[in-house]
Parts: C-alpha cells; structure tokens; sequence
C-alpha cells in the first residue's frame, strides 16, 4: 500500500466540500433524517465523542478497551469503520496507526463534515454546547493523511470483494431498515482472515426488527447461519452516555461481538 491512503475509494459520481457521495441521497432523505440536523445531534455528537475534557476523559472509554482488545495487528491494513459518526474510532485507529489505511462511512453528511473538519483539515471546532452546560469549548482538530471519509449506505459500500483487514460499527445496526441486510455486503468487503467488530444497543426504531432480531440470541443464529464465526460475544455490554454538566446519563445497554467470515 505504501502510502497509497485513500485508494480503496472509488471515483464518486458527486461529492460536498470534497466528501464523495456514493448514495444519491435526495432532499427527501435529507429532511428526513435526523442525523443531518447540525445543532440537534451533531453537536451532542461532537460533545460526547471529540470534547474528552469535559468529561475528564472519553465517556466511551470502554469501547474503546474492547475494540483495543481484538484489533488486528500489522502494517499496512485497511479498516474502515461503517456508521462513524463524527469520527472518533476511526480517527483515533489512524492517529494511532499511521501506516493504516483508514476510512469513516456515514450516511449523514453533515456529521461527516464535522469529521473530516476536525480530523482531516485540522480545523479547531467552537462547538456551541451552552444548552447542556457546557459552554462553547474549543476543539483542535487533527491532521490525518491516511484517513478518508465518504457518504454511502451500509448496505452497499464503495470498497472492493476481499479488501478490508477490519470493519467495525457502533450504534448503526439498530438504525438499519433491516437488522440483518448489511451483514453479507461486510461479509463481501473483508478480506479471508479479516474481522467484524460492532457494538449496538439494540434500540431497535422498527417494529420488524424488533420481532425479527430480539432476544439478540435471534442475531447470533442468522450469524451462525450464514457463515460467520463468532470470536466473542458480549451480551450485556452497558455504556454510559453524559447529556449534560449536571451528570445526567443514559446507559445503553449493548451487545458487543467480533465476528471472522468462514
């Protein structure tokens, strides 16, 4: 790969202040999602994942030890994280691997503007958080040559058969139209030998998945079903959630496993 970053994306049929797009998304999808609402969820996004000081570290520190802990070795991998949000995992997996070749999938554009701000262009973010207490801190951002981030949908990526080493999502298969329909497409972008690492509370918003894929042992079936081997799965994993100076949290109580195609 040889720095080489970035090569495993294709050439995108449309792109926003250079984030490719490869989903059409339509100004109906725009509306209706609420990820794309700036002040509601990106900044709630910024303050819980990029503001640590606030918190006096990261509020997710358990998730990142369990990612830390089943991470691949070597030089030169690709890893992408699908559902990144505003960057924080994948962010921190290129920081901290400066020969991998690291890529945020969103389907939100405007959090992955605010991703590719603080962790590609290094722009110091004033993110206004006074309706939770906490002021308007100033975030400085990070220069990443080997990091990437493009809009697509989870279901359909942009990468080629067998050219991940390691996929990961959090919070994002509760948030599929569907809780099993992205599972092949990761399935078919890792390379022999590579992992699946994701943790979800299982917050269902359909009343489909719901019936379809709770209890989680309903998950654990169609993965054993369809050809892939379990390397370890966590069932209750609880993560803690601050919303505002005062302490308040919400818990969410995951599964966390990590999956191998077979």
């Amino acid at each position: 790969m040889s720095n080489n970053y970035g090569c495993l994306l294709p050439a995108a049929p449309a792109s926003r202040r250079n984030i490719p797009f490869y989903h059409d998304k339509t100004e109906a999808e725009f509306k209706a999602d609420v990820y794309e609402r700036y002040d509601e969820f990106v900044t709630r996004q910024t303050a819980l994942h990029l503001a640590d000081g606030l918190h006096g570290g990261y509020p997710y520190q358990p998730l990142q030890d369990y990612l830390s802990a089943h991470l691949p070795t070597g030089e030169h991998l690709a890893v992408a994280d699908v559902g990144c949000s505003v960057g924080r995992l994948i962010g921190d997996l290129a920081a901290g691997n400066p020969t991998w070749d690291a890529y945020g999938i969103d389907l939100s554009y405007q959090m992955l503007r605010q991703a590719r701000d603080y962790w590609v262009t290094g722009k110091t973010l004033q993110t206004n958080l006074i309706n939770y207490g906490w002021g308007t801190p100033l975030l400085p951002g990070h220069r990443l040559p080997n990091l990437h981030f493009a809009l697509a949908r989870a279901e359909r990526l942009p990468f080629p058969d067998d050219s991940l080493d390691l996929l990961l999502n959090t919070f994002l298969i509760d948030r599929l139209p569907g809780p099993y329909a992205a599972f092949a497409e990761w399935k078919r972008i890792l390379k022999p030998g590579g992992k699946l690492i994701a943790v979800s509370p299982l917050n269902y918003l359909r009343p489909d998945s719901w019936r379809t894929a709770h209890p989680p042992v309903k998950i654990l079936a169609h993965l054993q079903a369809n050809n892939w081997r379990v390397d370890d799965w966590k069932d209750p994993f609880p993560l803690a959630e601050p919303m505002d100076a005062r302490g308040n949290v919400v818990t969410w109580n995951c599964v966390a496993f990590v999956l191998s195609p077979s």
